[in-house]
């Protein structure tokens, strides 16, 4: 990837050059937007900030949620 300089004049060969190496690694969707964060389970329709996860489905799903959440901020942190 070649530098950027300051003035932009190389602008478009970055932008392309870096979308390449970002797609190249798997991460394109961070970049573009198509990879979105994981929806908190406590905004979902019917529930609220008192919402309390009680039934074993709902502790899986708020769990699985926090795993995937940690796991798109790693990514997305690379990006």
């Amino acid at each position: 990837i070649p530098k950027l300089v300051a003035d932009g004049e190389n602008w478009m060969m970055y932008k392309e050059q870096l979308q390449w190496s970002i797609d190249a690694r798997g991460l394109l969707g961070h970049l573009d937007g198509t990879e979105t964060k994981p929806i908190d389970p406590q905004t979902l329709s019917g529930r609220g900030a008192s919402w309390v996860p009680t039934t074993a489905d709902e502790l899986k799903e708020v769990s699985t949620y926090k795993t995937e959440l940690k796991e798109w901020h790693t990514v997305s942190c690379m990006v």
